[in-house]
């Protein structure tokens, strides 16, 4: 799929304010694929398309959950971690994107995982640290990624603040989440 296409298919699904997110979200994965060697192209796809199925009914989440006979422990989560593995399943099926990286970024943007690839951790930070992004401690993060260049570093600190905030509200964290917590606090030196 051409940066054209991938374009006009997020922003026929989605909410201008969040097509705008996966502009930027896209254009900040550009930024980091120069730094850290990866495939721009495929930054930019992984990027715009990471929040095709954010919107989607909940039930039909659960759904393709169970007709694509993916991870059943997804069953007891809402949207905010189901829409990544959810949006890499319809990405595949409607667009025929075959390419393992762009579908594990898109999937993996939710929740992290352990050994992610390079595009993976790309969109998992460049989500987290896209411009319009105001949360405690993002400029923290784009100094690891733009000064000090070290991308396992963001990853894990993305994850801490992340299991930390889950963590304050009382909420489920999802294994991988954890896996991902515990690989990159390995990985990160």
């Amino acid at each position: 799929m051409k940066r054209k296409e991938a374009l006009k298919v997020a922003a026929d699904k989605l909410p201008k304010k969040r097509f705008k997110h996966c502009e930027r979200v896209a254009e900040t994965a550009v930024q980091m694929s120069e730094i850290f060697k990866a495939d721009k192209d495929r930054c930019f796809l992984a990027g715009i398309l990471h929040d095709y199925s954010k919107y989607d009914d909940l039930s039909k989440m659960y759904q393709t959950v169970t007709a694509e006979q993916l991870d059943p422990e997804l069953l007891e989560y809402k949207s905010e971690v189901l829409h990544g593995p959810v949006a890499a399943v319809k990405i595949k099926n409607k667009f025929n994107i075959i390419d393992e990286e762009i579908l594990n970024a898109v999937a993996h943007h939710t929740s992290g995982a352990k050994q992610m690839g390079l595009i993976e951790k790309i969109i998992y930070v460049a989500d987290y640290i896209e411009p319009k992004r105001t949360q405690p401690g993002v400029d923290q993060i784009r100094d690891i990624v733009f000064k000090e260049k070290n991308l396992d570093l963001a990853v894990y600190t993305i994850t801490k603040a992340n299991v930390k905030h889950l963590l304050n509200k009382d909420q489920t964290i999802y294994h991988k989440t954890i896996e991902c917590l515990n690989y990159y606090n390995m990985a990160r030196e």
